[in-house]
């Protein structure tokens, strides 16, 4: 579950995109993601930028030289003041495609051997000789002083554990614990390739219709979240910004009320479900449920959680597992298609 936006982060967000820093810097100043600071700024209805300003002649003179000297686009942006995106684009019309990689020469070659030979700073030589570390570890490959260590394929067993703990709502942190040589990010890598994941997903059209509808037959707003695979939260924000009325929640059973060492600690045991699922289950509002998440410190805890299960309806797959699905065919589709032009190819004539 996303920590929530401060004050002076929403101030800072502001000024920075006021003063048309690119979003990639905003949200490694904010340690957010990208997404999540346009999202943001959609929020906090701030307007968007008009478009960059024209390039000036010594914009161009400098971005000409460093193309010539060889210098990486993301090296160029920062004198520039323009993201890296703008400088590719630039760059191909001023120059055309990128030049060719400048070749290695023998004391390049010599000085990758003795630092791999040594343990030495692989980073710290790519900077002396002008390269990427990337380029040196390709190189480095092409010399046969260097070989990769190969990624470990995905288990059965593996996938098994993940499918659990998502089920479970368990976060990527805790179900990366217990998978040796994996981290949280590969398992939540591994969970978007199942299917699993349902968390942060693009509104479809049909999700709009069925948003619709569900308001229109007066479902409740956590029926609404639970069957779209949504927070209460995002429902409203897609309501609002279709224009059409939000469910309304469910009134709780009781009037505002203490809470008790038992409700927190369901809390402290789910708090990487859907807020709507923890409110049905306190009889709270969801709102209730995330404040007191907050005060008890348990929103920083559930980053890269679960993506928020939610339960099938009428033997239907998850959105997330559609997806899979959806993506499964797309590839099953090429490898025909891949297997159909080979299969041709072999028995046309000579």
């Amino acid at each position: 579950m996303a920590r929530r936006w401060s004050t002076a982060e929403d101030r800072l967000l502001r000024r920075l995109y006021a003063d048309r820093v690119p979003v990639k810097q905003i949200a490694d100043r904010l340690g957010r993601s990208p997404d999540a600071v346009v999202a943001r700024r959609h929020a906090l209805a701030v307007a968007p930028r008009r478009r960059s300003t024209p390039w000036s002649p010594r914009e161009d003179a400098l971005l000409t030289a460093g193309a010539s000297a060889g210098l990486a686009a993301p090296t160029l942006a920062g004198p520039l003041h323009r993201s890296t995106q703008q400088v590719r684009a630039r760059r191909r019309t001023l120059v055309g495609s990128r030049p060719a990689a400048r070749p290695y020469g023998a004391h390049e070659d010599e000085a990758i051997r003795a630092c791999l030979t040594n343990g030495g700073d692989l980073v710290g030589l790519a900077r002396r000789l002008g390269r990427t570390p990337d380029a040196v570890r390709l190189h480095a490959q092409h010399l046969g002083i260097y070989r990769p260590r190969p990624r470990r394929r995905w288990a059965d067993w593996e996938d098994a554990l993940i499918r659990d703990g998502y089920t479970s709502a368990l976060s990527c942190a805790r179900i990366a614990s217990q998978l040796p040589h994996r981290s949280a990010g590969s398992v939540a890598a591994r969970a978007r390739k199942l299917g699993l994941a349902t968390y942060a997903r693009r509104w479809s059209r049909n999700d709009e219709l069925r948003l619709a509808d569900l308001t229109a037959r007066g479902v409740t707003l956590e029926d609404t979240a639970q069957r779209l695979g949504r927070t209460p939260e995002a429902i409203r924000r897609r309501a609002a910004r279709l224009g059409v009325a939000s469910p309304q929640p469910a009134p709780p059973p009781r009037g505002s009320r203490r809470w008790t060492d038992e409700e927190d600690h369901l809390l402290a045991l789910h708090h990487a479900l859907n807020p709507a699922t923890l409110a049905q289950l306190l009889g709270r509002t969801d709102a209730a449920v995330c404040r007191r998440l907050c005060a008890l410190g348990l929103r920083a805890e559930a980053q890269r959680s679960p993506h928020h299960p939610v339960r099938r309806h009428e033997g239907l797959p998850t959105p997330g597992g559609r997806n899979g699905s959806r993506r499964r065919r797309q590839i099953k589709l090429q490898e025909s298609a891949a297997m159909a032009l080979r299969a041709k190819k072999v028995t046309a004539p000579v």
